[in-house]
């Protein structure tokens, strides 16, 4: 099978939505497919930094489209593309009678994502500017809904984008969660057990903003810290500034806060390895990915009702899953560490749990997509349908 994949964000195997494309094209060869992968970089956006940070809010599908042609489009088996970035292209190739599978791949709608952001603003918890209220959010929403329309089929990675696509009508919908990647799962099975992580450790890896649940940490680990003062609070993978992020926190929590850069996938797994609960608050997400890579190395999770919260995980069985205010965060985060036994059975459960999700299980996913529906493209299914395992 000849697979084309058009992701639209930079390159960066250790990114989310580029990092589920760095599986998928690996994974595929290694069964013996022939696969392309490209990523922003090929799209031809402008060099300017605010001309392309224009082009990206505005007319990506456009670039995206235009460039794919240069990849022969029409002589693959298989299209796919992310969150309605290649609608125009598919809207084209839908009008030839040969052309390849069509694949519309949602990493999470941008509707949640900016109905979050949108109320996050309005409560007071952070700004939204002019640009994401107008431009980002609204021109996302409609690509989203372009793209499923124009694939022959939707690959969606949580329930609730499943439900909501399903309003739309008559689509083919499919349901492949994504994968932990393989070397944190082969660093994970060195990791101590549950009861050598550090209680009172806890840690955090996500962009710091409004849909990562990020204004609800700071008021959570105060009240922690009232009943814990050895409590400390490491965050990673925030894309701002340190001393920016340590601000948002209590003047006398800071000096507990440490703030990290970019960090190397053997110092990541090192943090994983080490704390005792890890937070994850999100409001909206598309999967999320670091709540279970961090279940995978034992950590005691703390999350929200949210993807693979909502999806897979069940309150006080192999983590906490509360509603995302920082009262409930707090009394969960205290709950475990007030009784060691009960962080230590969550800990192991979702361990165990964690780890099933493998690339194996995702490629078997996307493989059943593409060759249950090899040789019809265009045609629908009769309906939304769960097309791989959940």
């Amino acid at each position: 099978m000849k697979v084309l994949l058009l992701s639209h964000v930079p390159d960066d195997p250790d990114g989310g939505a580029s990092r589920v494309y760095h599986l998928l094209a690996d994974g595929l060869r290694g069964r013996g497919h022939q696969v392309t992968l490209t990523h922003q970089e090929d799209i031809g956006l402008p060099r300017d930094r605010r001309l392309g940070l224009l082009a990206r809010r505005t007319v990506l599908p456009r670039l995206l489209s235009r460039a794919a042609a240069a990849w022969d489009p029409a002589g693959h088996d298989v299209v796919m593309a992310s969150s309605g970035t290649a609608h125009p292209l598919f809207r084209r190739l839908r009008s030839e009678p040969r052309r390849p599978l069509l694949v519309n791949h949602v990493h999470g709608l941008t509707v949640h994502d900016h109905v979050a952001a949108l109320v996050e603003a309005e409560l007071g918890h952070h700004r939204s500017g002019p640009a994401n209220r107008l431009l980002t959010g609204p021109f996302q929403v409609r690509w989203d809904l372009a793209g499923a329309r124009s694939a022959d089929v939707t690959v969606v990675q949580n329930l609730r984008d499943l439900g909501t696509l399903r309003e739309l009508g008559d689509l083919d919908l499919a349901l492949v969660p994504a994968a932990v990647h393989p070397e944190l799962l082969r660093a994970a099975e060195g990791a101590p057990d549950p009861a050598q992580h550090e209680a009172d450790h806890l840690l955090w890896f996500a962009t710091w903003e409004a849909r990562k649940g990020a204004y609800y940490v700071p008021a959570a680990f105060r009240a922690v810290r009232r009943e814990r003062p050895g409590a400390r609070l490491t965050v990673g993978g925030t894309g701002r500034p340190a001393e920016q992020v340590r601000a948002a926190f209590a003047p006398e929590d800071r000096d507990a806060v440490t703030v990290l850069g970019r960090v190397s996938r053997e110092e990541h797994a090192r943090l994983l390895g080490r704390a005792g609960v890890f937070l994850f608050p999100s409001l909206s997400e598309g999967f999320g990915l670091a709540l279970p890579e961090a279940m995978a190395f034992g950590c005691a999770a703390v999350t929200t009702g949210t993807a693979f919260g909502g999806d897979h995980l069940s309150d006080g069985v192999d983590a906490r899953v509360v509603p995302p205010t920082s009262e409930h965060l707090a009394r969960a985060v205290l709950d475990l560490l007030g009784d060691d036994a009960r962080r230590v059975r969550l800990a192991t459960a979702g361990r165990a749990l964690a780890r099933t999700f493998t690339v194996e299980r995702m490629l078997d996913g996307y493989e059943e997509v593409f060759t249950a529906r090899a040789g019809r493209p265009g045609e629908r299914a009769g309906g939304p349908t769960a097309g791989a395992r959940a």
